[in-house]
């Protein structure tokens, strides 16, 4: 287990180098002589290596020579085409190791990767000196997926789309594999029909570019994309059923072993070795000789090397989802396949793992059922976690289409890639093989379309909370070894079990808290009950949370950004005052005392009264936006919004009413408009000004209070719901309630707190 801990230690001083980019190389440096001074060996060990992890990372390059010419406009890059090209329907990708960048006229020497999107005409091989001439752009990031730390990890810091290649030199020859793995697409595309050549070309050749969007939609929709794909969760599934296949037909474990490696290096080797095949690959491997030395303690150790070993050579592999999938995929199955099998055997009727007895034929059939469901079950209890985070959808019915579909894939790979290999001498004898594979080609693929009809949903894990749950599923793999440091917490535990339960759990509480607290997607807005005064709390789909507002009872305001923020989350996005009136702000400086404001807005109006002083120095350490009509806030989840009124900044004798913010927030096809106290007068300069006033949820100025609302203000509107914020002592001008009586009107003074959901289409009022 020892290899366990150094390989902990050099991941964990990987990830505190990526965490704490600003401590220098020469910082690593000095906690790696410190660790050799430690007089405990085992502290210096660990600590030498956790230093020596944050150097690799450190010293890992995070631009090229190339970069710096992002986003500088048309140029053209020289150099040769490294790997082999992405071909797809409407592009070609093609990576260049670039030499030289000519711009205006001038060629300057560089260095670095190049990704060039080229016309799917574009006649492009390995070796071949190109120029591509086009825009370089920095790689983009989005929500859930940094396209940008994906190339990265390839050594990839610039994109050119739409690039046009031109042939410089091309390569003196092809290699052979290439030659070799094309003419086996040819063979696939020649026996077969779509989509069952498509899944067949992928599956063996790692190539799914030929499979059509709607079927690789269906794949992914019910979480089994790995079929199409040569990945670690591919690649550990399949090697898996080929040793249990070998060991039902009573070939030796060792005899079994060495085929299974024999066959993974040779896939390896055929596909074209990329990176990511190889780490699943070497992660297989040592698979396979773990569970064949028969010492659980080899199977965590075996991880841990391969974990140790590929980062070594490229510490951002702890970042990369292929490799996140693989390593886990494997510890998963290694870890849990056989406590599941014990529970599970017996209700499919199967002797135990250490039973001699030949198995009947009753038994062989039902072990063709229970090892998929074992396998799948297995692997998924750290893949479920992944899938959620890295891809943010999850099917229910992911572990039923694994079930049904896992059993047939040794059979596709067995028998496709028999009849390719035949293909290339006997065509004839080859087609009647792939006629064979149609038949486990066609039932993935249909229980697959089947089931796609089932929706997935959405998910939005924090990597936190994930992390945390991979963690505790490390630790209950580790159990399997009982490495000393187990037995010892085990017993420490037993002397403190009541406190332990307790802490456990206050953490579930505390982890269900987190999880439900996290952002659904939807536009959240509270108009709060303050008691007097305006109040509004707006959460983004994204989770970003804007107060607009806040009446002048601090406890009440707290108390009601304490029900709906996350317990975890003392930020605010921005803070908006709609004038400087201490019945809206005056609850605002305690707010800032216990959350952060990443921006003020206001209309800039000044007040010469004391508790706007103290507004003021609660103010002071946050950057204050003075904005007026025009200015918009807009933020990444599609949220705008807009202020309308005033259209210039009042001075200080101008009516407060008559000058009030008006914001309106869009989203989707849905608008809210926040009036704050606006005066009929401030109504009729909005109206002057040509301001797209309309919305489907409107704040009724001035609280109702009597010729608080202009009737042609709320024609503009045009209002579906109408929110009124009352104290409940000053009872609402009648006039006022009645010209909005025939729409939907929510009151904080009867109702308390009012949310208001939207989904960009359609609104409820909670």
């Amino acid at each position: 287990m020892r290899i366990v801990y150094l390989a902990l230690a050099w991941m964990g001083g990987i990830l505190l180098s990526k965490a704490l980019p600003a401590i220098p190389l020469l910082g690593w440096v000095w906690l790696a002589v410190i660790g050799l001074l430690l007089m405990r060996t085992r502290v210096r060990w660990l600590v030498l290596i956790l230093a020596l992890g944050a150097l690799r990372m450190a010293v890992m390059p995070s631009t090229a020579d190339l970069a710096q010419f992002n986003g500088l406009g048309g140029l053209t890059v020289e150099g040769v085409i490294v790997g082999e090209p992405d071909r797809r329907d409407d592009r070609v990708q093609i990576t260049i190791a670039a030499d030289t960048v000519t711009r205006l006229g001038a060629t300057t020497p560089t260095n670095g990767q190049v990704l060039v999107y080229a016309p799917p005409s574009a006649d492009a091989r390995p070796g071949d000196r190109v120029r591509a001439t086009g825009t370089l752009t920095t790689p983009g990031t989005w929500d859930r997926f940094s396209y940008q730390d994906y190339l990265a990890r390839s050594g990839i810091y610039s994109l050119m789309r739409d690039g046009s290649i031109e042939t410089v030199t091309p390569a003196d020859s092809v290699s052979p594999l290439i030659t070799l793995r094309q003419q086996a697409a040819d063979h696939i595309a020649a026996a077969l029909p779509e989509p069952a050549a498509g899944l067949l070309t992928g599956i063996l050749l790692g190539n799914e570019r030929g499979i059509a969007p709607e079927v690789a939609d269906a794949f992914s929709v019910t979480g089994t994309a790995h079929v199409i794909a040569i990945s670690g969760f591919n690649m550990v599934l399949i090697s898996g059923m080929v040793i249990g296949s070998l060991r039902r037909l009573r070939v030796p474990r060792r005899l079994a072993a060495v085929i299974s490696i024999a066959v993974i290096v040779t896939y390896t080797i055929f596909v074209g070795g990329s990176a990511a095949v190889t780490r699943a690959a070497v992660l297989c491997i040592l698979l396979v000789i773990a569970e064949n030395t028969r010492r659980k303690t080899y199977t965590p150790a075996s991880l841990a090397f391969a974990a140790l070993l590929l980062s070594l050579i490229n510490p951002t592999v702890l970042w990369d989802a292929g490799f996140q999938l693989s390593f886990f995929a494997a510890l998963g199955l290694t870890a849990f396949s056989e406590p599941i099998a014990k529970r599970l055997n017996p209700l499919f009727g199967l002797p135990a793992a250490d039973d001699d007895h030949a198995p009947t034929v009753g038994q062989n059939f039902r072990a063709l059922i229970a090892e998929p469901l074992i396998t799948t079950l297995a692997v998924a209890i750290f893949i479920v976690p992944l899938t959620a985070l890295h891809f943010g959808r999850l099917s229910a019915v992911m572990p039923l289409v694994n079930v049904l579909i896992i059993p047939v894939q040794p059979a596709i790979l067995v028998l496709g890639g028999l009849a390719t290999l035949i293909a290339f001498a006997a065509p004839i004898v080859a087609q009647v093989i792939y006629w064979l594979t149609l038949v486990p080609l066609t039932w993935t693929i249909e229980v697959v379309r089947l089931f796609a009809r089932v929706p997935a949903f959405d998910t939005y894990p924090h990597p936190n909370f994930i992390a945390v749950t991979l963690t505790a599923l490390i630790g209950v793999a580790m159990l399997t070894a009982k490495p000393r440091w187990i037995d010892r917490i085990a017993a420490a535990i037993n002397r403190l079990l009541p406190l332990a339960f307790a802490g456990c759990a206050a953490i579930l509480v505390l982890t269900t808290a987190a999880i439900t607290s996290r952002p659904d997607g939807r536009l959240h807005v509270w108009f709060l009950d303050m008691g007097g005064g305006n109040a509004a709390l707006i959460t983004t789909p994204g989770g970003a949370h804007i107060l607009i507002d806040g009446g002048r009872y601090p406890s009440r305001l707290l108390t009601a950004l304490g029900d709906r923020l996350p317990f975890t989350d003392r930020a605010l996005e921005a803070v908006i005052l709609t004038q400087p009136d201490e019945r809206q702000y005056g609850a605002i400086p305690a707010v800032l005392s216990r959350y952060s404001a990443g921006a003020i807005l206001t209309h800039g109006q000044p007040n010469l009264s004391p508790a706007y002083g103290d507004l003021l120095v609660a103010l002071a350490p946050y950057p204050v936006v003075t904005a007026r009509a025009g200015y918009t806030l807009t933020v990444d989840d599609g949220v705008r919004l807009e202020v309308l009124h005033p259209a210039a900044q009042p001075d200080i004798s101008a009516p407060l009413d008559d000058n009030a913010l008006v914001l309106r927030l869009t989203y989707g096809e849905t608008s809210f408009l926040f009036t704050s106290e606006l005066s009929r007068a401030g109504q009729t300069a909005l109206l002057s000004s040509g301001a797209a006033l309309g919305a489907a949820v409107l704040q009724l100025p001035g609280n109702a209070f009597t010729r608080s609302l202009d009737a042609d203000f709320l024609a503009a509107v045009d209002p579906q719901v109408v929110v009124l914020q009352a104290d409940g002592i000053t009872p609402p001008d009648l006039d006022v309630l009645s010209m909005v009586e025939d729409l939907p009107l929510f009151r904080t003074d009867q109702g308390g707190t009012i949310e208001i959901i939207s989904d960009g289409d359609d609104v409820w009022v909670e």
